[in-house]
């Protein structure tokens, strides 16, 4: 289902084969990077719908069409990198290994998100809601870029085997992946008060990790 999502966001070039008389042919498909979209995404559709491609069968999908769907807030992004977290904090507090779900969050955040968490929860009681919520949207934001960034890597690698490629058509669809780039740029680039908050939160951990420095014995 975020397949379809994704895929309705940076758009696709779909090769129709030859029939009978009928040549081949490139079909563009225009991407959707609105901000509806995107929080769709991210939040799930809250109970209304978006207009997102719907392949007609899994393994060719020549002939997608537009459909009405909505996305269960549980399945959209955001909430479940708030579960990550979650379940990351629970295991730094009871010194348990995290899972290999969490750790695939690790690799692709674009903060030291770990070390964070870790560093709040040694400190405290665990880390503050509101703080937990900005890393939640920032991660949201790093993961969405990583499904993305691996959908157009698998894409590109297909057509730059095809030989019948149409460079015409292609170059419409990389003008859009490049669009949809700016657009994921431009939404975590000017949330002011995101980045504000973000900034807190390091300096927060930098204090904490001074303080626990200053509080160990020499031998320590």
């Amino acid at each position: 289902e975020l397949a379809e999502y994704a895929m309705t966001l940076i758009g696709t070039v779909i090769y129709v084969p030859p029939r009978d008389e009928e040549p081949g042919k490139f079909v563009p498909f225009a991407g959707d990077a609105s901000s509806t979209l995107v929080t769709a995404l991210l939040d799930g559709t809250q109970g209304q719908s978006v207009r997102v491609f719907q392949c007609d069968e899994p393994d060719q999908c020549l002939n997608p069409s537009f459909q009405q769907l909505s996305l269960a807030s549980a399945k959209a992004i955001r909430p479940r990198v708030a579960l990550l977290i979650g379940n990351m904090v629970e295991a730094i507090r009871t010194d348990t290994a995290i899972g290999d779900t969490e750790r695939e969050l690790l690799q692709v955040a674009s903060l030291p998100l770990y070390k964070i968490l870790t560093v709040q929860a040694v400190f405290g009681r665990g880390m503050a809601t509101d703080d937990r919520a900005t890393l939640a949207e920032v991660a949201s934001i790093d993961l969405l870029h990583a499904i993305l960034e691996r959908i157009i890597s698998e894409a590109g690698r297909s057509m730059a085997s095809f030989i019948a490629a149409d460079e015409a058509k292609l170059a419409l669809w990389r003008a859009q992946v490049a669009e949809v780039r700016s657009q994921l740029a431009h939404r975590q680039a000017n949330g002011q008060a995101r980045i504000t908050a973000i900034v807190q939160i390091i300096e927060k951990t930098a204090m904490i990790e001074n303080m626990l420095a200053a509080s160990m014995s020499p031998s320590m």
